[in-house]
């Protein structure tokens, strides 16, 4: 092997090493981090604990005593084939649906 095949290859060794460690370190949720989440958090403080979410939704939800709106968010995490729900109204929890154990 040359010099500049070498040095074509290391990049590329290295690129793959990261790969396989990276998907060794995929984030597990536990109900002990759920449990860790308490009413009135704010998204960001959910996520310090939880990490991002997988997906998230956001909308107003119009209010019927008056000409306001009330700011929905709703943060999805998905694991072995379950889904815990994180609700927020006006950017504090609100509610949790399901759970990571089994």
């Amino acid at each position: 092997m040359t010099a500049r095949a070498s040095n074509l290859s290391m990049p590329l060794l290295a690129a793959l090493l990261a790969c396989m460690f990276l998907q060794g370190c995929a984030r597990k949720l536990t109900n002990a981090n759920l449990n860790c989440v308490k009413m009135d958090m704010s998204p960001k403080e959910v996520e310090s604990i939880l990490g991002p979410p997988n997906r998230m939704e956001k909308r107003d939800m119009p209010l019927e005593t008056d000409a306001k709106t009330l700011a929905i968010q709703r943060y999805f995490y998905d694991q072995n084939g379950k889904t815990v729900v994180i609700h927020f109204v006006d950017d504090k929890l609100s509610g949790i649906d399901g759970t990571f154990d089994q």
